[in-house]
């Protein structure tokens, strides 16, 4: 295993000085060879936990409430792993469905202990979502009796936010209102970008199961306001689309992110962050992004809401006709913008232009969108990656492929092309020794999204052409997000027994509340994504699966995102039915100090 010592250091110049003697935190509490869900396992679907060095032949599982052991099983025979370098067996236990919390035990090691029952993760489901709704900009948020967080509202200087350049629409200086919308990560700016692709994750999420869904699912706090006639869900996303609405622009197109000059300290909460706020640069991609966005919302709102939805469709058709007035990329960057946010850059659209395509055709039938389709045939029927906010055309493919009235022969050549791609990743799947889909050269910036992602496109691959592999490969994921994985940790905040303990989270760092339900990035093998992940990285010999540090300081292990979590919420809701969840089993039972505020 790796070393436990890791020196946190000076990271972001300037803004916050962390104490250096500080370790980051591993749990002791269970054998760290034994490697389990820590939130546990469906009753109908494989079981199955991954043991490093074995040395005995057999497990047992043990009932944490009798401590009588109710299972017994032979592992399987070593395997090497060469992401993790450790040696595996695997301990299955499919074969017991009785509902219950248990633990594994191999001798006289032992594991997290892990529940078994028909909807074990309805509770992390709604962390997730409910994620969003503490990610909220200019909202008053009291929410002392779940996570403690409580808020004025954050950047009420959003409503007056100053345009950072001149162009044919605007001048510098000009005030537009763009308050609203979600913080984007650890910081508090606001992205197109993430913004269209997570608020057309979760709309997605909500369009492959909307009896999934109900009124009073995420258990608002007070001081948010929810829509009186749409699923919790529903109206969560709703309050980013309006946010996103504000950011679209007389010719169509949409500004592309919000943010101030300079990053704000870690003690700096959204609601003492006095800054003037910008609005910065505008990118056919990203207005691409915004517009495949409404066009999904077109179709998922429309039962509720006749009227919203025809405007929803509206304003991408906007995004569409200046799209076709622009055919060559567009992103436009000014000195100084990217001082106090993160760039979002991309200088190409293709991808993001077939999405708004084929979702728009999705939505309308208007053949006008497939003959653009048409014309781009050759990228279009690319086998595609998972897909990203640089790279949406696996989600341009689904949506073509689930189009009722597309050319079959196209639709055929597209249908395989992703099929193909879901293959690849079962291939991936059934290679790792974690029944983990990341490549080596996935282990990247947000590899636990590149993960998720995969599964994503798993549960997308289901609905095209069921196969219950996929189903399978989609749960493995969320298997490795909760702990089944070579460090033992879940990589989502407030979940399992062993979760980040100081995610790159400024909400966090500056009030002391500690939000559940955020994905942090995980694994990240590539030198130089931060000052503590590079030295670390360079300490010595790291295996690829466990390049990660649990600091706060290692934004490129350990921050979260909101397409990152978006991606875990569209698995998640998947395998969760609607429950009556209140705030006692919503609230933590231990506490996670803020660094900064012990300072």
């Amino acid at each position: 295993m790796f070393s436990k010592k890791k020196l946190l250091q000076f990271a972001l110049a300037g803004i916050v000085l962390v104490n250096t003697n500080m370790l980051f935190s591993v749990s002791e509490a269970a054998d760290d060879g034994i490697h389990v869900d820590q939130v546990g396992y469906l009753t109908n679907h494989d079981k199955v936990a991954m043991v490093a060095d074995a040395k005995d032949k057999t497990f047992e599982i043990i009932d944490t409430k009798t401590n009588k052991v109710v299972f017994t099983g032979k592992l399987s025979a070593p395997k090497y792993d060469a992401m993790s370098e450790e040696t595996l067996s695997k301990a299955d236990f499919t074969n017991l469905k009785t509902p219950g919390t248990y633990i594994l035990k191999i001798g006289n090691r032992e594991s997290y202990d892990f529940e078994i029952n028909d909807n074990v993760y309805a509770i992390p489901t709604v962390q997730s979502w409910r994620s969003y709704t503490l990610s909220r900009s200019n909202t008053p948020i009291d929410d002392t009796n779940v996570s403690g967080l409580k808020l004025k509202g954050g950047h009420p200087q959003d409503k007056n936010a100053e345009v950072y350049f001149t162009d044919k629409l605007n001048k510098k200086g000009d005030v537009v209102d763009v308050s609203g919308g979600w913080y984007d990560a650890g910081d508090y700016g606001k992205y197109i970008t993430t913004a269209g692709l997570s608020s057309a994750e979760l709309m997605l999420a909500y369009e492959a199961n909307p009896d999934h869904f109900t009124k009073g699912q995420l258990v608002f706090p007070k001081g948010v306001n929810s829509e009186a006639n749409l699923p919790d869900v529903l109206s969560e996303v709703k309050f980013e689309i309006d946010w996103m609405r504000k950011m679209q622009r007389q010719d169509g197109s949409t500004f592309h992110k919000v943010a101030g000059l300079t990053w704000p300290s870690f003690e700096i909460s959204p609601d003492t962050d006095t800054q003037q706020r910008y609005i910065f640069s505008t990118a056919t991609y990203s207005s691409a992004i915004y517009g495949a966005s409404l066009a999904i919302g077109a179709r998922v709102y429309e039962p509720f809401d006749k009227t919203y939805a025809q405007d929803l469709k509206k304003d991408a058709e906007r995004v569409w006709e200046y799209l076709q007035k622009n055919p060559n990329p567009i992103y436009r960057v000014d000195e100084g913008q990217e001082n106090g946010s993160g760039p979002y850059n991309k200088n190409t659209d293709i991808e993001e232009r077939l999405w708004l395509s084929a979702e728009m055709f999705l939505t309308t039938g208007d053949k006008k969108y497939e003959n653009y389709l048409q014309q781009e045939k050759e990228r279009l029927t690319d086998k595609p990656s998972f897909f990203t906010w640089d790279n949406t055309l696996a989600l341009a493919q689904f949506a073509y492929a689930k189009a009722p009235n597309a050319d079959k022969k196209l639709q055929t050549e597209v249908s395989n092309a992703f099929i193909s791609y879901a293959e690849d990743i079962l291939k991936k799947i059934n290679s790792d020794g974690f029944e983990c889909a990341l490549a080596e050269n996935e282990y990247t910036w947000a590899s636990t999204k590149n993960a998720l992602t995969q599964a994503d496109i798993l549960l997308m691959a289901y609905q095209l052409q069921p196969k219950q592999e996929y189903l399978d490969g989609a749960l493995s994921q969320i298997h490795y997000l909760f702990g089944r994985n070579s460090l033992n940790k879940s990589f989502m905040t407030g979940v399992g027994d062993n979760p980040p303990e100081h995610p790159h989270n400024r909400i966090h760092e500056s009030t002391g509340a500690y939000v559940s339900g955020l994905v942090v990035g995980g694994p990240n093998h590539v030198i130089g994504g931060d000052p503590d992940q590079t030295k670390y990285l360079e300490s010595g010999h790291i295996p690829v699966a466990k390049s990660y540090i649990d600091v706060l300081t290692s934004w490129s292990t350990n921050e979260y995102a909101i397409d990152y979590t978006a991606a875990a919420v569209y698995a998640l809701s998947w395998f969760t039915e609607p429950e009556i969840i209140d705030k006692a089993q919503l609230k933590l039972n231990r506490d996670f100090p803020s660094i900064t505020l012990k300072k």
